[in-house]
């Protein structure tokens, strides 16, 4: 399918280009193997893996109704609807990490799996594992292979070097307007791989759903995006804009694991009485959600080195905000005609909550004054991860009004990107980091190129192939 965006074709082809006749890069595969359960559980719901599959029987299958990650016994997903070759199957979809522990795991004498419909696992014995239910029925299998995992769901990792490149010698000898095609390019492409991720989250959970899984990541900043977004899958946007306010913010905390690991003696006074309010719903939905506290389906908050105003329950606080007001953040991006960054803006940022405007977390004191909860580099992080990637490729007149966009938030890779590419002190240096989309562009040549290559620089295509940028 071709691209509406034709700069990022083009950055595409160069980039293939570049690595043409080296040995396909096996960072995927490797990568992927490290992942959880829990990990695979997330991608898989959130399509990552695809919507159609071939079971070890032969036939093919298809998704069209991922249902709902289940919170209490039984299988992982429940409320599911498949095709298997042309029939329609409804019933639950169950996830484990070997064939075999359908039966290590007691699935086949219990009742609560006798409505699966489809068996996903990650490695299977080399002799054939049936999977049967109670009822002496097989179930199809379908096999998940790390080589169908869509590249962009797979975050790049690591660091390179602090120091000048050897492409910081060609690029200094192209005039400006040719290194500013390149990183253009580059965030376009950039853009449409953040793009394809969210349409594809579309497709398999619905646009509303996505925008919402999208937002709450975003609010993960770096160390927390994941457990961000496994609370919002786990807890579909439909089912918390059904319930009041009160009993909303309950499932976000009490889901989260928070309000297990505070002490009503650690709070200041403010803070027992909004305990006790969310405590007085969470009651009524722990003993539902339990599941999610066992051992390997938790998810991991990083705590580590993180200010109290990025502090992941400060975060729920606004996503909870947001919530509440979620017809007007959500309204301009339902439809790409119906776009309005300066609504949008104000949406976000004039979001106020009772509590977390004046509190950091469900321990600290309050603050003398209020506090934005998201603030404007925040809000133009949205923007880059959220509502260009969503509606660009739907109305392509607003990729002029992404270039627009200032860069307002510091970025370590960015930095080692630009002394890599540029060297310390180039006053071109300086001139391609205004811009929100020079930093996505440096981003995506740095992940591209420098994280790529195993050789400290020696080995790397990208210096010497840049002369066919034209």
């Amino acid at each position: 399918m071709n691209s509406p965006l034709p700069l990022a074709d083009r950055y595409l082809r160069f980039r293939d280009a570049v690595f043409s006749g080296m040995e396909d890069r096996a960072e995927l595969p490797g990568l992927a193997a490290s992942y959880s359960e829990l990990d695979w559980q997330s991608l898989w719901f959130a399509g990552a893996l695809g919507e159609t599959f071939e079971t070890t029987d032969g036939a093919r299958v298809t998704i069209t109704d991922f249902g709902v990650w289940n919170a209490g016994p039984g299988p992982d997903f429940r409320g599911c609807v498949i095709q298997r070759d042309g029939e329609t199957l409804r019933g639950d979809i169950e996830l484990d990490t070997d064939a075999r522990d359908w039966e290590h795991h007691g699935h086949g004498a219990n009742a609560d799996y006798d409505h699966v419909v489809l068996h996903l696992v990650l490695r299977a014995p080399e002799q054939r594992f049936f999977t049967r239910n109670r009822l002496h029925q097989e179930i199809a299998q379908v096999i998940l292979r790390p080589e169908n995992l869509a590249e962009d769901a797979v975050p790049r990792r690591g660091m390179a070097a602090a120091r000048l490149g050897r492409c910081a010698r060609p690029l200094g000898e192209m005039d400006e307007a040719r290194v500013r095609s390149i990183i253009e390019s580059a965030a376009q492409f950039r853009l449409e791989n953040k793009s394809r991720r969210l349409h594809r989250a579309v497709a398999a959970q619905g646009r509303e759903q996505a925008v919402y899984q999208a937002l709450a990541r975003t609010l993960g900043y770096r160390n927390n995006q994941q457990p961000f977004f496994i609370l919002s899958q786990r807890l579909p946007v439909r089912r918390l804009l059904q319930t009041e306010a009160a009993e909303r913010e309950a499932l976000l905390f009490g889901a989260s694991g928070f309000l297990e690991k505070v002490r009503l003696e650690d709070t200041q006074p403010e803070t027992r009485g909004y305990l006790r309010q969310l405590w007085n719903e969470w009651w009524k939905h722990r003993a539902a959600c339990s599941r999610w506290f066992e051992p390997g389906q938790s998810a991991r908050w990083n705590l580590a080195a993180t200010r109290p105003g990025n502090h992941p329950q400060r975060r729920l606080g606004a996503l909870a905000a947001i919530l509440q007001d979620w017809r007007r953040v959500s309204g301009p991006l339902a439809d790409a005609t119906r776009w309005s960054q300066p609504a949008w803006f104000d949406a976000l940022a004039g979001l106020r909550h009772d509590y977390w405007s004046t509190h950091y977390t469900l321990t600290a004191e309050p603050s003398a004054k209020p506090l934005a909860l998201i603030g404007e580099t925040r809000v133009h992080e949205m923007l880059a991860n959220v509502a260009y990637p969503l509606l660009v490729p739907e109305r392509t007149r607003l990729w002029a009004e992404y270039l627009e966009l200032p860069a307002l938030l510091d970025n370590q890779k960015v930095r080692l990107a630009t002394l890599r590419l540029f060297g310390e002190g180039n006053p071109r240096a300086a001139a391609f980091q205004t811009k929100l989309h020079h930093h996505q562009g440096l981003l995506q040549i740095y992940e591209d190129f420098c994280l790529e290559d195993d050789s400290a620089c020696a080995d790397c295509p990208f210096p010497e192939r840049l002369k066919d940028w034209s």
